[in-house]
């Protein structure tokens, strides 16, 4: 309800407004995007500011910045073994991303309040995701059956990625009060993503060849993990899927290495800005 009436709101004073003040030059701008119905209202991920060079061009500049970590506990304090007490094992997930695009538009006169204008854009956008996910048990082929020297390890899962492109874009801005405005962007772009190595990286590798690999002698427990595949691998540690045993999985080729695409653009939130000195 509170998202409706926010949007109505939004409305009301769009088709309500009377004649207000549009840029007429050497104003700065900065502008985010709303999305009444999602979970987060207004995206603070990514804001534009626009420099207007004259009242019928400006440079802008749109900046992403994002970044989250959630941690779980998959086994509580002595859930595993009561004697001696196991510990608390976790699973963690964690995000980022940052991008830059820089830009120029050309306005047109359009009416007093509407401000409609085309531009051009480049972006550069790169993230990175990683799963942890901890373990208990030995670290040493001396300590096998001995729990009470146990160690706490862990096993991640990571991969980045990277974007970048060119939009063309046509968009219109219209102020329903003096510098402030609610807005639509559309275009045509064309852009390329690369996928970086999927790793697997472990804190302790003889741990990890006990675990996983039936480690045995010394050689065994001290090979090195498998654990850089070219492309995309899907991977979701809360779900169990951080493919520790690659190979056993029977995952399956191909691996996505890269992508190029050509098409619409189109920001489907209601783009909300304001002018100032």
């Amino acid at each position: 309800m509170k998202k409706l009436m926010f949007t109505l709101a939004i409305c009301s004073l769009v088709f309500t407004s009377a004649n207000a003040q549009k840029q007429l030059g050497g104003e700065h701008n900065i502008e985010v995007n709303l999305m009444p119905f999602g979970n987060s209202p207004i995206d603070g991920t990514t804001i534009k500011y626009r420099k207007f060079l004259d009242d019928n061009a400006a440079f802008r500049l749109s900046l992403t910045v994002g970044s989250s970590s959630d941690s779980y506990a998959y086994w509580q304090e002595g859930e595993v073994l009561g004697d001696p007490v196991s510990p608390q094992l976790n699973l963690s997930t964690s995000t980022t991303v940052f991008g830059i695009a820089p830009g120029y538009e050309m306005h047109f006169d359009g009416t007093d309040n509407l401000s409609p204008y085309f531009g051009i854009e480049a972006y550069y956008l790169m993230g990175n995701r990683s799963d942890l996910m901890e373990f208990w048990g030995p670290n040493d082929l001396d300590n096998v059956g001995q729990p009470d020297v146990y160690v706490t390890w862990d096993l991640t899962n990571k991969q980045g990625y990277s974007s970048m492109g060119l939009n063309l874009l046509f968009g219109a801005d219209y102020y329903f009060a003096d510098a402030i405005y609610v807005g639509f962007e559309a275009g045509l772009g064309f852009g390329k993503t690369t996928f970086g190595n999927h790793v697997i990286g472990t804190s302790d590798l003889t741990a990890f060849n006990i675990q996983f690999n039936g480690a045995f002698d010394p050689t065994t427990a001290g090979s090195a993990v498998a654990d850089s595949f070219v492309g995309e691998l899907p991977f979701n540690v809360i779900d169990g899927d951080i493919f520790y045993d690659y190979y056993d999985e029977g995952y399956i080729a191909p691996n996505l290495v890269s992508s190029t695409t050509l098409g619409n653009v189109f920001n489907g939130a209601i783009r909300v800005g304001f002018l100032f000195d």
